[in-house]
């Protein structure tokens, strides 16, 4: 997992008057794999158990977090992603909040690594930071998958995670 200052999403005002989360990591996989990771049903079930996304315009999302709740939503962009860059785009659903917009974006670095970043906007306040902390495992437990390793300490931080993002711990 990663632990540094640069794991962590920022959450505020984006330039469009909206609130927002930002994630922007790093991985040592080439765009192309993570892209996989992210557009391949067996895939996405390794590191994300519940979720499914139909990567093709219109397809369905569904994210499925047990007792926290159920994440659904319909894609409405994405692009092909070649061996440089690519990036889905999915509404998100969440009972008792207003529709909001996630768009993943896989581009490549000079080194061959990716700059994945992970923008959650059009949200309301309060709903903002839970979800944040939920991105930041999604986030760490896509790169524990992407390197092989078992993505169980992903999940495991998440009382450390919140003191980080609900101000509780």
């Amino acid at each position: 997992m990663n632990d540094s200052d640069s794991s962590r999403g920022t959450l505020g005002v984006g330039p469009d008057g909206s609130f927002q989360i930002q994630f922007v990591r790093t991985l040592v996989q080439p765009p192309e794999r993570v892209w996989l990771w992210l557009t391949v049903p067996e895939l996405l079930q390794q590191w994300l158990p519940g979720c499914e996304i139909d990567a093709r315009e219109g397809g369905a999302v569904r994210f499925d977090f047990g007792e926290e709740g159920t994440a659904t939503g319909e894609v409405r962009s994405l692009s092909e992603s070649g061996a440089d860059a690519g990036y889905l785009r999915h509404t998100w659903v969440w009972e008792g909040v207003p529709t909001s917009l996630v768009t993943w974006t896989v581009e490549k670095e000079g080194d061959g690594r990716t700059r994945l970043s992970l923008l959650h906007q059009e949200l309301v306040e309060e709903p903002a930071r839970e979800f944040a902390l939920g991105w930041h495992m999604i986030l760490d437990s896509l790169d524990l998958d992407l390197r092989g390793q078992s993505t169980d300490p992903a999940w495991e931080a998440a009382e450390e995670l919140a003191g980080i993002y609900l101000g509780a711990g």
